[in-house]
Parts: C-alpha cells; structure tokens; sequence
C-alpha cells in the first residue's frame, strides 16, 4: 500500500469462528495483488518490494501451518487484498484430579 495515498490507507481486522476454527481476516484497499502473483505470496523470497526481503508471509505460513491452521490470500472485490488466516479451536477437557501425597 505504499503507492496508496494516506488517507486511503486502511486496514481493516475481524475475527469470526467458521466451523471449528477461529479466523483473523486482514483486509486493506491497497491496489491488491496481481491475479498471477497470488500463488506466489507466500513462498521464500517472493516480494514485490524493492527493499523487501520477501520471508514475512513464508515464515506466517509455516507458524500457521504448524499450528494445524489455514493461511490464505485473495483479492478483494471492491478494491486491496484480504488475509485470512484460520486455526482450530481447542477444546479444553478436565485437568484430571490430583490424588494427595502423603
């Protein structure tokens, strides 16, 4: 967004739970990302940057993947990209109960 005049650049966040997962989704109204780049943004080295180094989303891939979680990029249809990053939600079960010492 860094061709997008300041009071244009917006970035948005929301949280939702679809199914069983909790999602964070970022969206901005940068110019987007070109359609034949999208399969490309998130591997090592890739940027459009002239200074960027190109490992911020390989590296978000791979924590999110990590975590059993879904990392995507889109182009919005209005205007800017959306991130969605999706991970399972845990179900905490009963800590079993502590037979005393002694």
């Amino acid at each position: 967004m860094s061709g997008t005049p300041g009071e244009n650049r917006i970035v948005s966040l929301r949280t939702s739970r679809v199914e069983n997962f909790a999602e964070l989704s970022i969206s901005d109204r940068g110019p987007g990302i070109p359609a034949e780049r999208l399969k490309d943004v998130f591997e090592p080295f890739f940027t459009t940057k002239a200074e960027g180094m190109g490992i911020g989303l390989s590296i978000a891939r791979t924590l999110v993947e990590a975590h059993n979680g879904q990392i995507s990029a889109v182009n919005a249809p209005e205007a800017g990209a959306v991130f969605r990053v999706r991970l399972p939600i845990a179900r905490h079960t009963a800590a079993p109960a502590q037979r005393a010492l002694g």
